[in-house]
């Protein structure tokens, strides 16, 4: 393999560049090394296409999220908002689609919003045998009783 460092001083930021004929199990650990370091760092694409990472936007600008920085996908007013450790952004991505692109660690809780298991803080009782879960970040979100069941086994309940 062959390895080439250019140092620039009029770069705005650090990032760095793999080009590769094939994936390989060293490859994927050389860049999710590299995806590790520094504290907006993530793996932008791959194969393609984002892997491990969604795109929103703020501003005028896209901001590209690492998944796990992710808490709370939530469809508001026609627009899709990603509720992230980045800030609240919109998104152009369906909530379905942002379903099935999230992976293992999300589940769907309501027709209007998906949450990341990892970043939820406590399950909060609610009235009539509702419940709503709290994030780590202080966001709430109700849990509807169409969806409790598949909360619940995904929580191991």
């Amino acid at each position: 393999m062959r390895v080439e460092l250019s140092m620039n001083p009029a770069a705005a930021h650090e990032e760095a560049h793999v080009t590769a004929r094939a994936s390989s199990d060293a490859l994927d650990r050389a860049v999710r090394l590299l995806a590790s370091i520094g504290d907006d760092a993530t793996i932008v694409e791959h194969g393609g296409a984002l892997h491990d990472a969604v795109v929103g936007r703020r501003g005028g600008g896209i901001v590209v999220v690492p998944v796990a920085d992710v808490a709370v996908a939530r469809a508001d007013n026609g627009a899709v908002r990603l509720v992230t450790a980045k800030g609240v952004l919109k998104t152009n991505s369906r909530l379905y689609e942002l379903e099935r692109q999230l992976g293992a660690d999300f589940v769907r809780i309501s027709k209007s919003a998906i949450v990341n298991l990892n970043k939820i803080d406590r399950i909060e009782p609610g009235f009539g045998g509702a419940y709503g879960v709290r994030m780590v970040d202080g966001t709430f979100e109700w849990i509807s009783r169409r969806y409790l069941g598949a909360f619940k086994a995904a929580l191991g309940m």
